[in-house]
């Protein structure tokens, strides 16, 4: 009879023993990390609008001060209108109306330099770059009255 309590003895001990095993605690480090995208965003791109009096003539001027933020320490690589870089140059583009007329206009700037990204978040500090846009009175003043459109893309990259 010993033997066998001292048999269930030795069996509770070793499941007790076996038990406290299977539920040992781990612990190992997880590696963390994050990556910022380097970035311009264009914030603001309000539209340009001409008006034009072919009685008066002259040249029909107009501008859109173009808005842009780049990510902390980043400064625009590429600020292009239609594609084109060189803001003395210039793009040339043509409004058109429900009819047959056109009208040529012509888009300058003045490239964008040292700006270096704030960032995006309240506080931050956007760069400007002011559009200004002609229209030669002849490309006007032969024209039917009424609303002439057309669109260009303005673009920023790092």
């Amino acid at each position: 009879m010993k033997s066998l309590k001292f048999a269930r003895i030795a069996a509770v001990a070793l499941a007790a023993a076996a038990s406290s095993a299977a539920f040992a605690a781990d612990s190992q480090n997880l590696a963390v990390s994050a990556t910022v995208a380097g970035t311009c965003k264009l914030t603001a791109v309000p539209a340009m609008g001409f008006t034009l009096d072919p009685s008066v003539g002259g040249t029909g001027t107009a501008s859109s001060a173009v808005q842009y933020k780049c990510t902390k320490g980043l400064s625009a690589g590429a600020f292009t209108v239609g594609a084109v870089s060189n803001g003395t140059t210039g793009y040339s583009g043509t409004l058109t109306n429900a009819g047959t007329d056109t009208i040529a206009y012509s888009i300058n700037w003045t490239n964008p330099s040292a700006f270096t990204g704030t960032g995006f978040g309240s506080g931050s500090t956007a760069n400007t770059v002011t559009l200004n846009g002609t229209i030669a009175a002849a490309a006007y003043q032969n024209v039917a009255a009424g609303t002439y459109n057309g669109t260009v893309a303005v673009t920023i990259a790092p």
